[in-house]
Parts: structure tokens; C-alpha cells; sequence
């Protein structure tokens, strides 16, 4: 648990850097509301990721590990999907200020992060398992 407690901070830590840089960037079309919509957006990305790695965190076996991290990518997807839906087709004023760009862009780079972190727990947790003889 404790691995994923620190999996969990790199991705924040991650995505903070990733919302400074996109939020600069998307200040100079949108302006300096941008950097509340970057942060919004990392937010966002951060605690569907953070869910994602506390599920495969809490998988006992490495069958339920499997699962977990098919049930960490519908989360994973749904939410940050529906909030690009709503953003997209509402007069919400992050809409205005780019927010679905940014949640794209936090999305796919939180995408890879977290899945390279996922698979380092995955093996981490299953390097744990007693090894399994030959006459089982």
C-alpha cells in the first residue's frame, strides 16, 4: 500500500508539472484563466488516476489484478470523457477559458504515466506471491 501511496504522489507530481507547462501555453490564446482550467484539468486527471492505482493496489491475486486494472481504465476513461462532454456542450466559463483541450492533454499524458506506474505495482505486487512448485 505503501507503493502505491508513492505511485499516487509521482502522478501528482507529474500532472502539477505537466498543468504549469500546458497552463503557460494555453494562457497566451485563452488568458491567464487558463491556469485555473489547467489546474481543474489536472485535478481531474489526477484523482481518476489515483483511483485507478489504489484499485490495482488493493487486488490480492494476480488474477484480481487483471481485473482491477480493466475496472482502473473504465474509470479511467468514463469520467474524464464525461467531463469533456459537459465542457464541450455547456456555457460552463472554464469552457471558454479551454478546458477540454487541457483535459485532453492532461488525459493523454496521465495516460501513460499512470499506466507505467500501474504495471510497476502490478509487477511489484506480484513479485511478492510465494513461487509456485512444480507438483501444484
Amino acid at each position: 500500500m505503501l507503493r502505491a501511496a508513492k505511485y499516487i504522489a509521482i502522478l501528482g507530481l507529474f500532472l502539477a508539472a505537466v498543468a504549469a507547462v500546458s497552463g503557460i501555453v494555453a494562457a497566451r490564446q485563452y488568458g491567464n484563466g487558463a491556469y485555473l482550467a489547467s489546474a481543474i484539468s489536472a485535478l481531474m486527471i489526477w484523482s481518476v488516476g489515483a483511483l485507478s492505482l489504489l484499485i490495482v493496489a488493493l487486488a490480492p491475486t494476480p488474477q484480481a489484478r487483471v481485473n482491477a486494472a480493466l475496472l482502473g481504465m473504465l474509470i479511467r476513461m468514463a469520467l474524464p470523457m464525461v467531463a469533456i462532454a459537459y465542457f464541450s456542450k455547456s456555457n460552463h466559463p472554464l469552457a471558454a477559458e479551454g478546458i477540454v483541450g487541457l483535459l485532453v492533454v492532461h488525459y493523454l499524458l496521465g495516460l501513460v504515466a499512470e499506466t507505467l506506474l500501474s504495471v510497476r505495482l502490478t509487477l511489484a505486487a506480484n513479485l511478492k506471491l510465494p513461487m509456485a512448485t512444480a507438483a501444484s
